[in-house]
Order: structure tokens, then C-alpha cells, then sequence
């Protein structure tokens, strides 16, 4: 029994090190999941689900430290618990993250993002007694999007599988003018899985 943890201790560290990222590696990538999103400041307002996709690249300043560029479609918005009417937002997003490795599969990553919104949906409907949604939301908003990424190698040519978690945090109002004297802001949990490879394998 103690021999077979040893060799499954050495498997592991095996991998770990085959999955570390080299200096001045240029990877991209691709993912898709869910975002579990709501409107903070907003006392009526409960979680929604939405999906979320993205592609985007990775360059590695060191071995421990990079930077991540993405482009992703954000579905984001809120129930209301009174009515349980559904208002739906949905963005493109330009995450710029720092990434630390903690091991070399796993990091964390933060950084600025800037979103733009593309429309708003009221219960699946475009308008809704005679406004428009989208009307209400200012075109630009900026947030946080805080995480981990864990990337283990699947692959012998640097391919690695890409489970992402990150917790976006809305820093400007969302909202054209204040609802019952409330700035709303765009908040969302949000887990993808996806695919990183190197750009030269």
C-alpha cells in the first residue's frame, strides 16, 4: 500500500512539472460555461443564470507570472423576488488579468475589464411598457473580474484543459438613472471550461 501512494505521489509531481509554462510562452485559448449573476445595491434583486464564452491569449513574463487578454459575451442581469420577472443584460467584456502561479497548474488572476453593452431583455421581451431595456444601462461599464484558473496538461504538446472560476465585481453603476434611488451594479460568479494551448507546439 505504501509503495502504490509513493508512485502515485511521483505521478503527480511528475505532472506538475511537465505542466509548468515557460518564460516568454504565448498561449490562447477558449472557454464556455455559466455566470450566476444579480444586481447589487438593488434590495429586490436576486440571482439569474446566464452563459458566458470567450477567447482570448496568455504571455508568460516568467515562469510564476503573466498576462491574460480576452474578449468574452457576458449574459448577465437579475430576478426581481416580488414579480420574479427576469431583466437580462448582455455585454462584450475585455478582461486584462495578471495571472500568479501558485504551482505551475494553478494560478490566481485579477485585473481590469471594460464592458460594452450590446442589449437588454425584459423577461425575453426587448421592450417593456413602451421603454426599452437597454435604454436604461449606460453603454460602458467597468469591473474586476478576481479568480482562479487550473490548467492541468492533457496533452504532450503543451495543450492544457482550462477550468476557470472568477467572482466579477461591478466598481461603476450599470443603471442610466437610479432605481428607487439605488445605483445598481453588474455582480457575477462565474465557472467556464475550456482549452489552452500554446501558439507554437
Amino acid at each position: 500500500m505504501k509503495k502504490i501512494l509513493l508512485m502515485v505521489v511521483a505521478a503527480i509531481m511528475v505532472t506538475m512539472n511537465m505542466n509548468a509554462q515557460e518564460q516568454g510562452e504565448f498561449s490562447y485559448k477558449t472557454r464556455f460555461g455559466g455566470a450566476l449573476s444579480t444586481f447589487t445595491n438593488n434590495s429586490d434583486a436576486k440571482s439569474k443564470l446566464g452563459l458566458e464564452w470567450s477567447f482570448g491569449a496568455d504571455y508568460m513574463f516568467t515562469n510564476n507570472f503573466g498576462l491574460s487578454l480576452e474578449i468574452h459575451h457576458e449574459y448577465l442581469g437579475a430576478k426581481y423576488k416580488e414579480t420574479n420577472k427576469r431583466v437580462s443584460v448582455d455585454y462584450v467584456g475585455v478582461p486584462l488579468q495578471a495571472k500568479f502561479y501558485i504551482v505551475p497548474w494553478l494560478a490566481v488572476q485579477a485585473g481590469p475589464q471594460i464592458s460594452f453593452l450590446l442589449r437588454g431583455r425584459y423577461n425575453g421581451n426587448k421592450e417593456h411598457m413602451g421603454v426599452k431595456v437597454r435604454d436604461g444601462f449606460k453603454p460602458v461599464e467597468f469591473a474586476v473580474p478576481v479568480g482562479l484558473s487550473f490548467e492541468p496538461q492533457i496533452g504532450s504538446y503543451g495543450d492544457r484543459l482550462l477550468i476557470d472560476f472568477r467572482y466579477r465585481l461591478g466598481l461603476s453603476k450599470a443603471n442610466k438613472e437610479p432605481y428607487r434611488n439605488e445605483d445598481i451594479r453588474n455582480s457575477a460568479f462565474i465557472l467556464t471550461v475550456g482549452y489552452l494551448t500554446d501558439f507554437f507546439n
